[in-house]
């Protein structure tokens, strides 16, 4: 039997490479892969959009990353007036490495056996 690792490139592709070479048999097929974007149309267009923004609910520590690098070369800062939500808990301490705010994130629901 092999795993099917479906993480975007490169980690994927990492996670991967270390389970077999531990012994794993495992193989990569991403859906989707990130890569920061060089067009004039990504993110420079939608960055009204994200200071008017009441409420930014973030996916991945990528989306994270690309932004925040976005953000960075341009000289602003990630908007604090907004609620931020994240999916995960790694993915809130991610971001709370850039917006030193609190955040709301999904917390692991307990499973309830009934006998």
């Amino acid at each position: 039997m092999k795993i099917l690792v479906i993480r975007p490139s490169p980690t994927g592709e990492e996670l991967v490479y270390n389970l077999n070479k531990i012994g794993i048999s495992s193989w990569h097929f991403s859906l989707f892969d990130f890569y920061p974007s060089f067009s004039p149309i990504s993110l420079s267009k939608k960055i009204n959009e994200l200071y008017q923004s009441k409420v930014i609910l973030v996916f991945s520590k990528k989306a994270i990353y690309y932004t925040n690098l976005y953000l960075k070369s341009n000289n602003l800062q990630w908007p604090l007036h907004a609620k931020y939500y994240a999916i995960g808990k790694s993915t809130a301490l991610f971001l709370f490495n850039y917006i030193k705010k609190k955040l709301f994130f999904l917390k692991k629901k307990k499973t309830v056996r009934i006998y």
